[in-house]
C-alpha cells in the first residue's frame, strides 16, 4: 500500500503523521514501548498529546521501523515558486558544492606538516633579511638553550640515581 499518509512540512506534522500510522496499525503507546524497549510511557511522551519530550534521530529512526513507515522527500512546487526569487539574489560565496568533507580528525593529523612548511618558509625570508653577524647570534643562542636542557636533563637524571641507590640501601 503506497498511498501517502501525510504532508509533512513541519515537525508537528511529522508528529501527525506518526500518530496517524500508530493509529492505522492499531497499536498502543505500550506496545510500541515494549517493541521498542522504551521505558513505560516513553512513546506517549514523545508522540502523544502533551509531547512532554523531544523526538531525537534514534527514535525517529525506531518509530519509523516499528509502524513499517518511511520518509519520501519530493519537491514542492508551490514552495519552489515562492521561494525563486530569494534563491536569485543570494550570496552564494559561501555555498559548497563538494559532497566530500574533511573530518576534524584529518585535519588535526595534517596540521603539524602544513604549520612546519610555513614555519620553513618563514624561517628563511627572515633570514634572507638577516645579516651574516645576525644569524651567527641567532644560532649562538639557539644552541646555548639546547645545552642548558641537556645539562638540567643530565643534572635531574643524575638526582634521580642517587636518589633510587639510596633506596636501594634503605630496604
Amino acid at each position: 500500500m503506497n498511498v501517502p499518509i501525510a504532508t509533512i512540512r513541519s515537525q508537528d506534522d511529522l508528529i501527525e503523521a506518526l500518530r496517524a500510522a500508530k493509529e492505522m496499525r492499531n497499536l498502543s503507546f505500550k506496545t510500541l514501548d515494549a517493541l521498542g524497549d522504551f521505558t513505560e510511557g516513553h512513546m506517549e511522551r514523545v508522540i502523544g498529546p502533551r509531547r512532554e519530550k523531544g523526538m531525537s534521530p534514534f527514535v525517529f529512526q525506531m518509530l519509523c521501523s516499528l509502524l513499517a513507515v518511511k520518509l519520501e522527500m519530493v519537491f514542492d512546487p508551490d514552495q519552489a515558486n515562492k521561494m525563486e526569487a530569494k534563491w536569485e539574489g543570494r550570496d552564494t560565496s559561501n555555498v559548497r558544492l563538494e559532497k566530500g568533507r574533511v573530518s576534524k580528525s584529518l585535519l588535526e593529523r595534517a596540521k603539524p606538516h602544513v604549520l612546519k612548511d610555513f614555519a620553513k618558509a618563514g624561517g628563511k625570508a627572515s633570514g634572507a633579511m638577516r645579516t651574516g653577524s645576525q644569524g651567527s647570534e641567532i644560532m649562538r643562542k639557539i644552541a646555548k638553550q639546547g645545552w642548558r636542557t641537556r645539562r638540567r636533563t643530565l643534572k635531574e637524571r643524575l638526582a634521580e640515581h642517587k636518589a633510587f641507590k639510596a633506596a636501594q640501601e634503605q630496604a
